[in-house]
């Protein structure tokens, strides 16, 4: 019998590591089970051949919440070509409804819910070694009796977590430039009413040794990025500090990304982390609100003074790349309380800032007081909050294109030096955005695509349609489109690029003591081909003195700034003029 697991992926570079258990732990005892993984973002049709083309017995999808509607369809595709097919579905986006899927789909003939490595090895041993196929004794499992539905008992949660091994093959070469997904512990010792990990109870973890001895292999294999799915990564704060503590003292390639809890960050936990390099750790702080009465109705605990001030602590004293995170469409926050959450997340200037709409997932507490809290969501995939008691529809429109300008301008990383100026000049974050999300829409930027090097142009067009003096704002610009790509023709708004610098550089690079301190990996290449690796460029003031003290008008006075590119970041050197010309 040919079982074949499989499920649409988010993205290409993602993994399924549900799909890699199930793989993982059956394999052995069924030599006939096989995977196969595909992405959301091909076509559905010849998804559906390459599934037939494997003649499997059986298909089992691992389902979420963005491919739920895609395999639906395909369970009815397959199952009208194949009418013996048996399909099996598994996963967060089946787990809470599964009879009302069965009821709905009746191509679906099995629905395994919670964790599925005990009841999937189960289902599979009654399915290929039993005449009778009684279903009746296998927890987790929702199965079809004649016309009904049959629902047996939820499984307990797997307490053992030794029983579940390493989830991905041993040869990691395929998975390298992929976002592998792995985890430490399962559970979550919060109760978030908008998340599905409220309704579990207690943290279980895997052997520290062994969560060690994996992460040696995804450094050893130079995996791009791991990303941890556990939920508060540092809800055990000494666990936490030990995985951090191994990963400094075993550096390779490979950047970690974590979701933690913001005010659990202690001193010895800053301490470690300060001593990480550039691009080690990622961290995912869920914020959501600052609304202590949002808070409360979600059951949200969280110290939100001491969060901001680890928050500032933690970028500070480290280079761990910070992404916090905030969602719309709460209850009992409307547009004003969640324009003070905006400001109180953005003023302390992380790397990231991502803005989430609400979505009601089946099964969480925010759905089931849906009409208590007056919420209208879309009743598809992904259940995104329309309007509630506190926030209209116009609202949350409103923050669909500051959400739109924060993705495109502050959290793109290229405008940095424009930002530090910007929100300087406004009587707050929310404030500067909501105002250039009026004017975008006014000028229908939001109903077209644009090219990246046009949005400098645009803010610029922005900053002076009230008559405000861009000088300031142009040259910040212009640096910040340098920081990020060597240009030798500038956009308009720029200026031209002068001639005389790039002749003047090349004297400059003459100079063997010049090149041994700006530019020592290239002192070995001609000047001709230094030049195309560095750019010099004149700004009327000092642009990294704005970008440091925003809030102070800079002296006018003109500057020479030299830009390294070709290496990991863009070195960048303020030249004296009477260096330059000697």
């Amino acid at each position: 019998m040919k079982i074949l697991l499989t499920t649409l992926n988010a993205k290409y570079v993602h993994t399924s590591l549900a799909l890699w258990y199930l793989y993982q732990f059956c394999h052995e005892d069924y030599p006939d089970l096989t995977f196969k993984e595909f992405n959301i973002n091909q076509e559905l049709a010849w998804i559906n051949g390459e599934i037939y083309l494997e003649y499997p017995d059986v298909v089992g999808f691992s389902c979420n919440i963005w491919n739920i509607k895609q395999t639906l369809i395909l369970c009815k595709w397959l199952k009208t070509l194949s009418p013996k097919l048996i399909i099996v579905l598994g996963g967060s986006e089946v787990s809470a409804n599964p009879c009302q899927i069965m009821a709905a789909n009746p191509a679906v003939d099995f629905i395994i819910t919670g964790e599925g490595e005990l009841t999937f090895k189960e289902w599979l041993a009654e399915l290929t070694g039993s005449f009778t196929q009684d279903w009746s004794g296998i927890l987790g499992l929702v199965y079809r009796e004649g016309e009904q539905v049959v629902e047996n008992s939820v499984r307990p949660d797997i307490s053992d977590l030794c029983i579940i091994p390493f989830p991905y093959p041993e040869d990691l070469a395929p998975f390298r430039q992929k976002l592998v997904y792995y985890e430490t512990s399962r559970g979550c010792p919060y109760s978030c009413q908008y998340c599905l990990s409220a309704n579990e109870r207690g943290v279980r973890f895997f052997p520290l040794e062994r969560v060690k001895a994996d992460l040696l292999k995804f450094i050893e294999s130079g995996i791009a990025q791991v990303k941890f799915v556990d939920r508060s990564f540092n809800c055990n704060p000494a666990w936490a500090k030990e995985i951090w503590r191994f990963l400094l003292a075993h550096p390779g390639q490979t950047n970690f990304h974590f979701e933690i809890v913001g005010d659990l960050l202690d001193e010895e936990s800053l301490e470690i982390l300060a001593q990480a390099p550039l691009g080690l750790f990622q961290f995912e702080i869920g914020v959501q609100s600052t609304h202590p009465e949002t808070l409360a109705l979600i059951e949200r605990r969280m110290d939100i003074g001491r969060l901001g001030e680890r928050v500032l602590r933690l970028l500070k004293v480290s280079k761990v790349f910070v992404h916090l995170d905030l969602i719309a469409g709460l209850p009992e926050e409307d547009y004003r309380t969640f324009a003070k959450s905006f400001n109180d997340n953005l003023l302390l200037k992380p790397d990231r800032l991502q803005l989430g709409f609400l979505k009601l997932l089946h099964g969480s507490g925010l759905r089931n007081k849906a009409a208590e809290y007056g919420y209208i969501f879309s009743e598809e995939p992904p259940y995104e909050v329309m309007t509630n008691h506190w926030i209209s529809f116009e609202e949350l429109l409103k923050l669909k294109v500051i959400e739109d300008l924060l993705e495109r301008y502050y959290n793109s990383g290229h405008f940095k030096a424009t930002f530090a100026y910007l929100l300087a000049q406004y009587t707050s974050p929310f404030d500067f955005f909501e105002q250039f999300a009026f004017w975008w829409k006014k000028q229908g930027y939001d109903q077209v695509s644009h090219k990246v090097k046009d949005l400098y142009g645009y803010l610029l067009k922005f900053y002076q349609s009230p008559g405000r003096d861009g000088l300031i704002l142009r040259n910040l610009l212009k640096y910040d489109l340098l920081s990020c790509e060597r240009m030798v023709e500038f956009p308009e708004w720029a200026g031209k690029a002068d001639p005389e610098l790039h002749r003047e550089g090349y004297k400059f690079w003459q100079n063997a003591g010049r090149r041994a301190q700006y530019i020592p990996d290239m002192n070995e290449l001609v000047i001709r081909d230094i030049q195309r690796r560095v750019l010099f460029a004149e700004f009327d003031f000092n642009p990294q003195m704005v970008e440091e003290t925003p809030w102070t008008k800079p002296l006018l006075q003109p500057q020479i700034i030299l830009f390294v590119y070709g290496g990991p970041t863009v070195m960048i050197y303020r030249i004296d003029r009477e260096e330059f010309t000697i």
